[in-house]
């Protein structure tokens, strides 16, 4: 069984387990938790774009710096003059982003086949969070002035015919290609699926992303990261692997703190649940594209990624 997985489940286990013997999961605890997860493991996933995409291109620093913060203003700017399409398209770009971090690493699929997986099981994902999570988002989204722009995105029924359509898309084409992928596989994949969704439906909505964020994505990601690191440098260990992702890390966690900050005490006009929607937002987008660099440019034939 992969460690990500053994992960997830760990983390699932850990927190039903403190549930019952405290009652319930205060929202305080989830916020703490989620905490730990997210500025342990998924926000150090993104802190060493640099280096990979440097790695794997002939351009300066520089040229990469200016573009990748070109991206993150671009993303401001879409959510300060266009919240619900700065909304739909983090949304999207996360939906593909989670799908081909799961499913990169077939490469005897058809390219069209692989895309096709990514944004159906990345939707299946997203849309079982809002499925299954829908009053509290509305709750959330009800909170802020500002917030109220993007609520009308999570109510109604979208969601739930998007994770239907998905779900059934991705089962239909995940089988089609079971003479490539393997029985085995096709079991695997359409489990861990069926795990994360269940997760999504018995946890509150931050411990149930945090757990997958955490896990089956950036636990996975930090994975395959080390793996092409290991092949370029030399005696490469997990103690520098550790020692290249905190600068970034540390300097994420210190800029998005003073945002709240900022928020907390009015000196920005943006609540704090928005201030980060768009933090997220804004390095998802820099992220997914040297991420698809980096698939593209490293088969997993040539790495040998095993994350397990």
């Amino acid at each position: 069984m992969k460690n990500s997985l053994v992960l997830f489940l760990t983390l699932n286990l850990t927190v039903l387990a403190i549930g019952w013997l405290t009652g319930g999961i205060s929202l305080t605890l989830q916020l703490v938790i989620a905490a730990i997860l997210i500025g342990l493991v998924g926000i150090p996933h993104g802190a060493i774009d640099h280096i990979l995409f440097l790695q794997n291109n002939q351009t300066s620093p520089v040229k990469f710096y200016a573009f990748y913060f070109s991206l993150i203003l671009l993303v401001i700017l879409i959510w300060i003059f266009f919240p619900v399409a700065g909304l739909i398209t983090f949304l999207g770009l996360s939906a593909y982003h989670f799908g081909q971090s799961q499913f990169a690493k077939y490469n005897d699929l058809k390219k069209s086949v692989k895309i096709f997986l990514y944004i159906s099981w990345g939707i299946a994902v997203l849309s079982g969070l809002c499925v299954f999570n829908q009053t509290e988002i509305l709750e959330i989204t009800s909170s802020a002035s500002d917030l109220l722009q993007i609520k009308p995105v999570f109510e109604g029924s979208s969601f739930q015919m998007l994770l239907v359509w998905s779900s059934l898309s991705f089962l239909v084409v995940l089988v089609l290609n079971y003479r490539t992928l393997g029985l085995r596989t096709v079991i695997y994949e359409l489990g861990v699926l069926a795990l994360i969704l269940l997760s999504l439906l018995v946890n509150p909505l931050l411990i149930g992303f945090s757990i997958y964020f955490a896990s089956l994505h950036s636990w996975n990601v930090l994975q395959q990261e080390f793996k092409f690191l290991s092949k370029k440098i030399k005696k490469f260990s997990w103690q520098r692997f550790i020692g290249l992702l905190t600068p970034y890390t540390l300097v994420s966690l210190f800029g998005l703190f003073m945002l709240l900050a900022l928020s907390h005490f009015n000196i920005i006009g943006i609540s704090k649940t928005l201030v980060v929607f768009i933090t997220i937002s804004a390095l998802t987008l820099p992220h997914s594209f040297v991420m698809e660099n980096f698939y593209n440019a490293n088969s997993l034939k040539k790495l040998r990624f095993k994350t397990s």
